[in-house]
């Protein structure tokens, strides 16, 4: 699969975005070196496609199935087998704050697409909107894609819905019935050389090990309103779930808790093309930006293995093998919300990791489920 970002341009400003550039359209040299390559093609990036002249011909020419999510506002015939309407809300007022955009005329627009689906940025905002969105999209027989945000900065991680520490070790610690006072009693006796709270954080520690787990004691025992909201948006997703099956069509939903031994690379065997034609392992490292997760910030520099304009398509993959490998096995990077040390790490802050993976993938909301990709 190769993702494109068949321009840069966009007609919104959506709060949750990283999109910073200024817009360009991809150059149709750079769509013939690549459209006989692969036999599935996204067409998406932090940009508009269909603000995009030449989208038309850009389809035509690419010898493969073609995906397009576009934001839904403007009034275009779409080509495409399928396309991926952003519509997070059917709430006038959170469309306007958060996308700055009407319902209707994303609704006029989905109507009259034929193999379509509605893709959702879920947060604290919106989850009680969604079952509204189910049902409309049931009534004109369209599937759900349902994403959590990946935060570009503070205000949104207060949103977010999910807890981003594997599930068994928090399941670990909550079953003890710890309070927070236990880490300084632990402290207390780590100091004396004995004691059962001491005793204890090593049990936790031990077992989570045997298993394959980290565990970041104190982020989950400070933490119980955010892990009781993800266990809440668990359950309300099996309520929509059962909307959909009621409605016969399909809804795709994210996760709310990482796990350390169940991440896989949703990107693995592909790649993402910029609009200028510089190529990247996915669309996350495509460009500069800092995100919120953990409780931190992180910067992520761009993460570029190649340039069209100068090189084929086979040379980039050949560029790209050895990230390849890595990312093959996601386990191949930490899982950085089980660490105990992950606020104040000075490597994942630089999106680095002390496997000594740079880039890192041990934060990536992507590979856990809790993000998900579109296609």
């Amino acid at each position: 699969m190769i993702q494109i970002e068949v321009t840069s341009s966009c007609n919104l400003r959506c709060s949750y975005c990283f999109r910073k550039n200024n817009g360009r359209d991809i150059d149709l040299e750079i769509i013939e070196k690549i459209a006989d390559s692969d036999d599935e093609f996204v067409l998406y990036g932090y940009g508009e496609p269909l603000l995009n002249k030449n989208l038309e011909k850009i389809v035509s020419r690419l010898n493969g199935k073609i995906t397009i999510n576009t934001n839904g506002t403007i009034d275009a015939e779409i080509p495409a087998d399928r396309i991926g309407f952003s519509m997070d809300s059917l709430n006038r007022y959170y469309l306007q704050k958060m996308r700055g955009v009407e319902p209707e005329k994303i609704e006029r627009n989905l109507k009259k697409a034929d193999g379509s689906f509605i893709q959702a940025v879920i947060t604290r905002d919106n989850l009680d909107d969604l079952s509204n969105i189910v049902r409309f999209a049931g009534e004109n027989g369209l599937d759900v894609f349902l994403t959590n945000a990946v935060p570009p900065n503070e205000k949104i991680y207060t949103k977010v819905l999910y807890f981003e520490p594997s599930r068994k070790v928090v399941d670990l610690v909550l079953s003890l019935n710890l309070d927070e006072d236990f880490i300084i009693r632990a402290l207390k006796d780590c100091s004396a050389g004995h004691g059962d709270c001491i005793e204890l954080y090593r049990k936790i520690h031990d077992i989570a090990g045997r298993e394959g787990y980290m565990v970041n004691i104190p982020y989950i025992l400070e933490s119980v309103d955010r892990i009781n909201l993800a266990l809440n948006s668990e359950r309300r997703m099996l309520e929509l779930e059962e909307l959909a099956r009621d409605f016969g069509i399909d809804l795709i939903k994210p996760k709310f808790f990482g796990d350390a031994n169940a991440r896989e690379c949703p990107y693995r065997d592909s790649l993402f093309v910029r609009s200028d034609g510089k190529v990247s392992s996915c669309m996350i490292l495509s460009r500069s930006h800092r995100e919120f997760l953990n409780n931190h910030w992180r910067d992520v520099p761009e993460f570029i293995v190649g340039d069209l304009n100068s090189q084929d398509i086979d040379d980039v993959r050949e560029s790209l093998a050895s990230f390849e490998s890595i990312r093959a096995n996601m386990r191949n990077f930490p899982w950085c919300a089980d660490c105990a040390h992950v606020n104040g790490c000075w490597y994942i802050a630089h999106n680095e990791d002390c496997y000594t993976n740079h880039p890192s993938c041990g934060e990536c909301l992507y590979s856990s489920g809790i993000a998900k990709c579109l296609f």
